[in-house]
């Protein structure tokens, strides 16, 4: 009978370093998510990896061009790097623009004691899934987003739990596939129920959400409002959201809506660099309805914004504007990106990466508009 198993046996110092590996990788179990199970304790991100791996499996004859060993192995590998540094809830994701460094670092860390082709094949793998750079990747990415909201509906979660932050989050991966979509309709259905079965949205309450066609109009009465009177305006601000929308520029589009009104808006779109850099993105025109100033809109807007951006993949974002604003979120003046015409201390950035491009900065020619 023919055997199935490598005659040849692995060194002691491979067998030695693969386990310890599998000791530090034994961390994962610890590291908490911001989900309870249907029991009320926190769930593991480690439990959460499990249960992907587990929908894979389920729906693998709806998935049949996909290598299912890889699919599965992402699953495995694409929160590992969380053992050492722990869960960043996608709430706060935003806050944390060195979010992927921090974890391909730790994950460096955590196979340092392997052979080099298997300490290769885990980081492929988990740059494979960051990148979203294959059929495979992008699946497990809805699968990802699929399973986290699946607990949410299920969880015995804490009374305070924004069970509305579901109905807009990781729609860039489940609208993937009719299959994801209609998952994602089942889910969305039970999260609408226990938003109005919790108060976690109560009627009047404020949600941040994708614009719809419908909003258009909503939105550009929004924004001339806002800038009517705003100093260092060219009041062409509502001008330009309509041009990027017809140009299909409008990479990130985030109403605020509350009681059926639309009282907040932030729009998002590519820049081009002079040095050739890509994935750079503007943020603005950002608006709050004049008479809700000052009660917090703009801020969960710019929030909900960059956290949409760090989904897209994006290498970095700029925006002109007031620092002292902006810089709670990130954005400082770096003097190696130049918007020509303007006072270089209101110009900054923000990066996703650890490289800043030296470069002039363009803005889509929309930013022109004045009709």
């Amino acid at each position: 009978m023919p055997t199935t198993w490598i005659d040849n046996p692995m060194s002691s110092t491979t067998l030695t370093g693969r386990l310890a590996f599998l000791r530090e990788a034994e961390k994962l179990k610890d590291v908490l998510r911001s989900a309870h199970t249907s029991s009320g304790r926190p769930e593991s991100t480690a439990e959460h990896s499990w249960r992907l791996c587990l929908m894979a499996i389920v729906f693998a004859d709806q998935l049949p061009a996909l290598d299912m060993l890889k699919v599965l192995k992402l699953c495995v590998i694409h929160d590992l790097g969380e053992a050492l540094h722990g869960d960043i809830p996608a709430v706060s994701q935003a806050d944390h623009p060195d979010k992927s460094e921090q974890e391909r670092a730790d994950l460096l860390e955590l196979t340092r004691s392997l052979d080099a082709p298997i300490q290769a094949e885990i980081l492929a793998l988990w740059e494979e899934y960051e990148h979203a750079s294959s059929e495979e990747a992008l699946a497990v990415k809805a699968l990802d987003k699929l399973e986290t909201l699946l607990q949410h509906t299920q969880g015995d979660n804490p009374s305070d739990f924004d069970y509305a932050f579901n109905l807009g989050y990781g729609r860039k991966y489940t609208n993937a596939s009719p299959l994801f979509q209609n998952l994602r309709a089942l889910i969305d259905e039970d999260t609408r129920r226990l938003v109005a079965n919790t108060g976690s949205n109560p009627e009047n309450a404020m949600i941040l959400r994708p614009e719809t066609l419908a909003d258009c109009p909503a939105i550009e009465l929004l924004t001339a409002a806002a800038f009517a009177h705003a100093p260092h305006s060219s009041h062409t601000e509502h001008f330009i959201v309509n041009a990027l929308r017809r140009a299909g520029q409008l990479s990130v589009s985030l109403v605020a809506e509350e009681a059926g009104h639309i009282i907040g808006h932030v729009a998002l779109s590519p820049v081009s660099l002079s040095d050739g850099s890509t994935g750079w993105y503007g943020l603005g025109p950002i608006s709050v309805a004049p008479e809700r100033h000052g009660q917090g809109i703009g801020s969960q807007l710019m929030h909900a914004a960059l956290q949409a951006l760090q989904a897209l993949g994006a290498a970095g974002c700029v925006v002109l504007g007031d620092p002292g604003y902006y810089g709670r979120f990130g954005f400082v003046v770096r003097p190696e990106l130049v918007l020509p015409g303007v006072p270089p201390e209101y110009f900054q950035a923000r990066s996703y990466t650890s490289r800043w491009p030296q470069a002039q900065v363009s803005y889509h020619p929309a930013f022109e508009a004045t009709s």
